[in-house]
C-alpha cells in the first residue's frame, strides 16, 4: 500500500472522529423540582372559656387537633374518666406524648390516638416529634 493511500484512511478516521464529537448532544440540564410554598393554616378558634373564667370541666370524651404549630384546644378540662381524642389535622407525622403516661403510634393526617385519663391531677401533653406542648387538667 502506497504511503498516500495510508494517510488519506488516516485522515477520514480523524475527521469521522471529528464528526461524532460534533454531533453529540449536550447534557440534559435538569431543573430542580420547586415546592410551593406550604399554605398555613388558618387560625382556629379555640373552643373553650371566656379569657377570665375558669375552663369548664367536660365530661364522657373530649376532642384535641393536632395542628401544624400545636394543639386546639392547648389546654384542655376534663373529668376523671374522660375519653380525650387527639386528631392529626396535619399532613406531616406527630406522636403524642402524655408525659408519665402513654405514647401514641405514629399519627399519619387523619389518624386519631384516644386516652382515658382515670386519675386527677395535671397532665402535660407533648408532640415528640415537633416539641410543642399542651396541658389536660383532670379532676
Amino acid at each position: 500500500m502506497e504511503i498516500k493511500h495510508i494517510l488519506a484512511i488516516l485522515v477520514v478516521i480523524m475527521l469521522s472522529g471529528c464528526a461524532a464529537e460534533v454531533q453529540e448532544q449536550p447534557e440534559e440540564t435538569v431543573t430542580p423540582e420547586v415546592t410551593p410554598p406550604v399554605e398555613e393554616q388558618p387560625p382556629v378558634e379555640p373552643e373553650g372559656p371566656v379569657e377570665g373564667e375558669e375552663p369548664e370541666a367536660v365530661g364522657g370524651a373530649a376532642d384535641v387537633q393536632v395542628l401544624r404549630g400545636g394543639f386546639d384546644p392547648e389546654e384542655l378540662t376534663v373529668n376523671v374518666g374522660t375519653v380525650v381524642t387527639w386528631k392529626n389535622m396535619d399532613d406531616r407525622v406527630h406522636i403524642i406524648m402524655i408525659i408519665g403516661g402513654e405514647r401514641s403510634p405514629r399519627l399519619e393526617e387523619g389518624d386519631i390516638f384516644e386516652y382515658e385519663f382515670e386519675e386527677a391531677g395535671t397532665y402535660t401533653i407533648m408532640d415528640s416529634v415537633f416539641g410543642f406542648k399542651g396541658t389536660a387538667i383532670v379532676e
